[in-house]
């Protein structure tokens, strides 16, 4: 009797470790991928507003050709 109790706590001692393993490596890589996300975002948009200023200057200068 006293092994079966000692195999049920060691069962629920590993089970409770990988657990909590599993749920770290989530957050984990939860975690870099909101980052990664964020990193292209954030490129992107620059990259959005440098072509929006390069066209808009386009513009501007094709405007001033036409007068």
């Amino acid at each position: 009797m006293l092994i079966v109790k000692q195999l049920k706590a060691g069962f629920v001692l590993s089970d409770a470790l990988m657990g909590l393993i599993l749920i770290s490596a989530g957050l984990i890589l939860y975690t870099q991928a909101q980052t990664s996300m964020e990193t292209q975002l954030k490129q992107r948009q620059e990259r959005v507003q440098y072509l929006r200023h390069q066209v808009e200057t386009q513009i501007k200068l094709h405007e001033q050709v036409k007068k």
